[in-house]
């Protein structure tokens, strides 16, 4: 019985194709770029033309607003007492008055 092969991711994929356009512009062929990207060249070809993966891989975003409020961070020591809602600043006084 054959085991049943999962095809490429579209992240894959795309990563792939950008990796193709790199060595292309360098003036490498389909098929040594196949070969260097371990890919079969059919595959290369054929998500070409699909032209399915032809969205960027990263994407610029912009962060609107960023929380004001002070960061609350748990900490739990060694012998498990755990303390709840404390800022940067309170955990930098415990460690030095532990210290």
């Amino acid at each position: 019985m054959q085991a049943k092969q999962n095809s490429p991711s579209e992240r894959f994929k795309r990563k792939v194709l950008m990796r193709w356009r790199w060595l292309a512009e360098r003036g490498m062929s389909l098929e040594l770029a196949a070969v260097e990207v371990g890919v079969e060249a059919a595959d290369l070809r054929r998500w070409l033309r699909g032209g399915e993966s032809q969205a960027p891989l990263f994407v610029p975003v912009q962060v609107e607003a960023e929380s004001t409020s002070p960061r609350q961070i748990t900490v739990v020591l060694a012998r498990g007492v755990r303390v709840e809602g404390m800022t940067v600043a309170d955990i930098a006084e415990l460690l030095r008055r532990l210290s």
